[in-house]
């Protein structure tokens, strides 16, 4: 499986989306319980929602955002229990909360994922300071708090994340400033 996704991660460097997505797809169907799999095909639907040009043309909007609301889903039955899933997914929500519905809504449901994961993993600065990002009207001390773990998550994403692929990219690019 680690191969098979380090050609994908390839296939994304190189913008090559349809051909990533179609190994996402035969991938997910030999192993779809396996969560690694699952974050990144995820993480890749919500990415191409956001992204969407003429490197990838497989599915249309309509039909990608019904991919990514299935694996919400599916995701939501199978890795409620896994700090990282509930970041993943109250990232993506609370970045673009209207792909998966009503604003308002899913405002809340990202950032319940992330109260989630940072609840389920107390010690990962990534999810702390995403909970703090996503608070509003912050106090002095977690403005500090958010400062001082900007460098934390910067090594953490560093150490964490350093390969190819779209998901690792664009945390080194969002978290490591």
């Amino acid at each position: 499986m680690e191969k098979e996704l380090e050609q994908i991660f390839e296939l994304e460097t190189e913008y090559k989306y349809d051909e990533a997505f179609l190994r996402y797809k035969h991938l997910l169907n030999s192993n779809h319980i396996d969560f690694d799999i699952w974050k990144y095909y995820y993480f890749f639907l919500w990415s191409m929602l956001e992204d969407l040009d003429n490197d990838f043309t497989i599915l249309k909007k309509s039909n990608l955002k019904e991919e990514l609301i299935n694996e919400l889903e599916f995701g939501r039955r199978k890795y409620v229990n896994i700090a990282e899933f509930n970041f993943i997914v109250g990232y993506t929500i609370s970045i673009f909360p209207y792909e998966f519905g009503d604003y308002i809504e899913f405002e809340n449901i990202g950032k319940n994922f992330l109260k989630a994961a940072n609840k389920m993993d107390t010690q990962n600065s990534l999810y702390r300071m995403a909970v703090l990002g996503n608070t509003e009207n912050l106090s002095n001390d977690e403005r500090n708090e958010y400062e001082e773990l900007r460098p934390k998550v910067s090594k953490q994403i560093s150490e964490n994340y350093s390969g190819k692929g779209i998901l690792n990219e664009y945390y080194r690019s969002v978290f490591i400033r």
